[in-house]
């Protein structure tokens, strides 16, 4: 009896103890390929080694394209990794080409990533590229795009190349998970390929084996008293899968600014959130007070969240209220991995302006960085920002889509324009395909001093746009291939109205541009639908756009390189096919004047007649003469506005630095002083202002900038140090001056006479 109830604890604590074992309270757990086997068989390492009962299975999965895995050591470092070549070329990441670290699950089991990093190189070649993504269960997340590691051996051999990326906030996976390395852009050859090596993939496991997954939801509120929070359901318990909604009030005299996780991701601008729970997740609604961020009526804002909470304000404000203005210091405003919704409103917030008389105003065009990046391709989707508002006023800041466009379909907005009368000064457009999307049918909308960059029809859509001044920039469409590859277009209208002189039927026109190309070709644009509509007048073209304007008529295949460059029809100009077929598109109406290279020579042909197909057959001569431009000259197009002088630059006049106070004087119209030491901002004081106190020890590298009615601010001007002595401001007008310092004192001379820097003569 003894010995049978002994036995029976024995087997009793093993139970427990086996049960104790197969459950994973939140352990930090890494998986390591170290993949020095020259084969796709190598098992992966556990650290610890009882993670792997958590783990049903790992796999490497080998695409059909790839060939038989080998074992290739660096040339410098003398590390031996795994090399996988391709059996068939291709220019893009496909299923073919990947190669997969796969990791299967138990039931009842959860992988939440922290970190992925990898080793590569080439092997003796200098081609090839990789994409990376990282997997979850059904779902894939693009790490890196267009990568070319360093050699491993031969000419140019370096060290091998590492690669390491912050997966922070990632969604749990309770199925599968790995790395994705796509191999493209390779020779086929057996001795030529991407070698990879060790693969750690690390992150913590969480749950019991064999049974359902539940999670716990932790919400709080930042700052303490800023507002109140809820959940729906209550929890705070729930079932893997469980959709929850949580939701926020702000306290009087404050603006919520979003759901943040503990990494500091912003998952949400919205005050009420729906999402799928999926791992254990604690949020935090946090809020910023209105007194905070409103400086001489300037709401002022240094990172993603108080952007968002200042556009979500005066989105608030009564209609009929003044201009409100935004203004970004310098720094990168993030609006992250952007999970496209099929439909409806955006479930993770890009931002929409849709007050009136809003200015969105960067401290510099180089220094502000608005981007986001999506990860599936849209033209109406995927821009940060969107405009839906009349008035809307931007300047000095960039937006950029970072789409990753392989050569192909990618649309990839880094502005969608739905107002009426937005005005863009100094403002840096970026993307490949689509990147500015006027999607307006009869807005009138203005760009002065900016910056486009993409490939394919980068600047469409719909409305009256002016584009005066602007740099074009046509991007090599085949990144990943070289230089120059692929035909771009710039230039895709939807004009609405048939009739030029009609609300929406100017289309879009280029007044005095400058177009640079990085492709192989590139040309004008092409009609999209409607009564497609562009002029361009007096462009001015780089030495590379001059030598590669016209329509690729190779639909994409190689070419000689820059020197010699076949199959193009140079009198194609524009596209005369148009996008859309011959129901969606009538006649085109494209033309062009006095088009020059960087020397100020003519480079448009005297005529050329060309035969546009859109619909029926149209024939017409696209150069114009001097006396058919008038109509297309801003004044003509928007006869009721006047965009151009909205925008219209205020400067500093004089600046200096004594003491501890800086003054200055500017135009009367200035409606505030922007205030820089070196680049960083300083303060914003108001337009009634000439002086400021500098607290410190005031020293060189100070400047003073006057902002337009609009908010816009113009060019620095510096300080000059006088010691205690001002500068002359009140000297009779007449020819140019001569200063000097004599006796320790400023001195101007002026037709002979000396005065001191209060204006009054002295006797020589």
């Amino acid at each position: 009896m003894v010995r049978r109830i002994f036995l029976f604890a024995v087997v009793a604590m093993t139970a427990i103890m086996a049960s104790r074992a197969q459950t994973a309270g939140n352990t930090a757990a890494a998986i390591r390929w170290i993949l020095d086997s020259g084969t796709a068989t190598e098992q992966p390492a556990f650290v610890p080694e009882t993670a792997s009962q958590f783990f049903e299975k790992t796999e490497i999965a080998v695409g059909s394209g790839l060939g038989t895995p080998v074992a290739k050591t660096s040339e410098v470092e003398s590390i031996t990794q795994t090399m996988f070549p391709v059996k068939s070329k291709t220019s893009s990441a496909t299923d073919a080409n990947a190669v997969r670290f796969l990791v299967t699950l138990k039931d009842g089991i959860a992988f939440t990533p922290t970190a992925i990093s990898f080793k590569a190189f080439r092997w003796k070649t200098d081609k090839g590229n990789f994409d990376a993504s990282w997997l979850c269960d059904d779902s894939a997340t693009p790490l890196a795009s267009g990568v070319r590691p360093n050699r491993g051996a031969g000419s140019g051999a370096a060290a091998v190349s590492a690669y390491s990326y912050d997966l922070s906030g990632t969604q749990a996976s309770e199925q599968q998970f790995g790395l994705c390395i796509n191999i493209y852009n390779f020779d086929v050859a057996a001795d030529k390929g991407l070698s990879l090596g060790d693969i750690v993939i690390e992150g913590t496991l969480y749950g019991t084996v064999g049974q359902p997954l539940t999670y716990t939801l932790t919400l709080s509120v930042s700052p303490e008293g800023a507002g109140t929070v809820s959940a729906s359901p209550a929890g705070p318990a729930y079932q893997s899968g469980q959709q929850v909604t949580v939701t926020q009030q702000p306290a009087d005299g404050y603006i919520f600014t979003g759901w943040r996780t503990e990494t500091g991701k912003t998952l949400s601008a919205a005050a009420a959130y729906t999402f799928n729970i999926k791992g254990n997740t604690a949020l935090t609604a946090t809020y910023v007070t209105r007194e905070s961020l409103l400086v001489n009526d300037y709401i002022i804002v240094s990172n993603i969240d108080e952007l968002r909470a200042a556009i979500t304000a005066v989105n608030g404000l009564a209609a009929g209220n003044p201009r409100h203005f935004i203004f970004m210091k310098n720094g990168d405003y993030d609006y992250g991995t952007y999970k496209n919704p099929e439909s409806g409103a955006d479930p993770y917030g890009r931002d929409t302006i849709v007050a009136d008389n809003v200015s969105l105003i960067g401290q510099s065009t180089n220094g502000v960085n608005v981007h986001i990046q999506p990860t599936m391709a849209s033209v109406s989707r995927t821009s940060p920002i969107v405009i839906n508002g009349t008035g809307t006023y931007l300047q000095d800041f960039t937006l950029q889509n970072n789409f990753a466009y392989g050569g192909n379909d990618g649309q990839a907005a880094a502005l969608m324009d739905k107002g009426h009368h937005t005005i863009g000064k100094n403002m840096s457009l970026v993307s490949r395909q689509d990147t500015y999307y006027s999607n307006t049918d009869f807005g009138q909308l203005y760009f002065e001093d900016s910056h486009f960059e993409g490939t394919v029809d980068y600047i469409c859509g719909r409305g009256d746009v002016f584009f005066n001044r602007c740099d074009l920039v046509c991007v090599n469409r085949q990144p990943t291939q070289g230089d120059y590859k692929g035909d771009t277009h710039i230039a895709a209208p939807y004009t609405i109205a048939e009739d030029f002189n009609a609300p929406g039927g100017h289309g879009y026109i280029f007044m005095d541009c400058h177009v640079d190309c990085k492709s192989k070709t590139w040309d004008f644009g092409r009609g999209w639908r409607g009564w497609p509509k562009a002029a361009f007048l007096n462009t001015v073209l780089t030495a590379d756009a001059c030598h590669r304007l016209g329509n690729d008529q190779t639909s994409g295949k190689a070419t000689d390189g820059y020197a010699v460059v076949r199959d193009i029809d140079y009198s194609l100009r524009v596209g005369t096919k148009g996008i859309q077929s011959s129901s969606d598109s009538h006649y085109m109406q494209f033309y062009e004047y006095n088009t020059m290279d960087e020397q100020g020579n003519c480079v448009s042909p005297t005529t050329n007649i060309l035969t546009f197909t859109a619909s029926d057959s149209q024939q017409y001569e696209t150069i114009l003469q001097a006396d058919q431009t008038e109509r297309f000259q801003l004044h003509n197009v928007y006869p009721d506005w006047t965009p151009d002088e909205d925008c219209r630059q205020v400067a500093v006049s004089e600046c200096r630095l004594e003491g501890t106070t800086l003054s200055w004087q500017a135009d009367a119209t200035a409606k505030a002083f922007l205030i820089e030491r070196n680049g960083e901002f300083v303060a914003i004081v108001n337009g009634t202002e000439t002086t400021f106190s500098l607290s410190g020890s005031p020293t060189d590298g100070y400047t003073v900038r006057a902002a337009n009615m609009m908010g816009g601010f113009g060019t620095p001007t510096a300080a000059v140090s006088t010691t205690g002595i001002t500068v002359v401001s009140c000297l009779p007008a007449g020819s140019s001056l001569r200063k000097y310092m004599l006796g320790g004192r400023l001195v101007i001379e002026k037709d002979g006479m000396r005065f001191n820097a209060q204006g009054q003569e002295v006797r020589k």
